[in-house]
């Protein structure tokens, strides 16, 4: 099972990273509830960082969210997220912390502007990479692909699926204290 869940995921990467690439994305306008979306990725992901023994904190405190009714493209919003809390858990070791977050930016009747982040306390990355980070098929380590079983293409599917959404992905990375990644996602408020 756990192979084939691999098997998948990869090829789902893929197929992302070329639809991304070569802008045969359906745009799609549905009104979604962006509480759902978080409850659905963090539910998973806090369920696959309890099989490492790490702690995975919902920052519930840092959100107040005027507008939960959206109007947007949930999916790719959802696969933003999914990517980097997936990394989090991917590179975090055992009895390490992941600690996630919304936070709302601006907000009126026409447009929310939300702040999703996610900071952990893994291996983090050296500056020379974290120029890298987001190109195809990298890891800071040669040896990291065999040992965390990654393509690659997490970061890579972040940054052009946030480029094409008109989102703003940054990252801060500090070798032996972690990485802390936000992206600032512009959605429309549903009528």
């Amino acid at each position: 099972m756990e192979s084939s869940r691999y098997l998948v995921s990869l090829v789902n990467d893929i197929l992302d990273m070329n639809k991304l690439e070569s802008g045969d994305i359906v745009d799609q306008e549905l009104t979604f509830d962006l509480t759902e979306i978080l409850s659905r990725s963090n539910t998973e992901k806090q369920l696959q960082a309890a099989e490492k023994n790490i702690e995975y904190i919902v920052d519930w405190e840092r959100s107040k969210l005027s507008y939960i009714l959206l109007t947007g493209n949930p999916v790719y919003l959802e696969r933003l997220l999914n990517a980097i809390s997936d990394n989090a858990v991917k590179f975090t070791k055992p009895g390490g912390r992941i600690h996630v977050w919304c936070k709302e930016k601006f907000a009126d009747e026409k447009q929310v502007v939300y702040e999703f982040g996610c900071a952990d306390n893994g291996p983090g990355m050296s500056q020379e990479f974290v120029a890298h980070a987001f190109d195809l098929f990298t890891q800071e380590k040669e040896t990291s692909r065999s040992k965390y079983e990654g393509t690659g293409l997490g970061l890579s599917i972040v940054k052009h699926g946030a480029i094409y959404h008109n989102a703003k992905v940054e990252m801060e990375s500090t070798p032996g204290r972690g990485t802390s990644i936000t992206i600032v996602f512009p959605e429309g408020a549903a009528k």
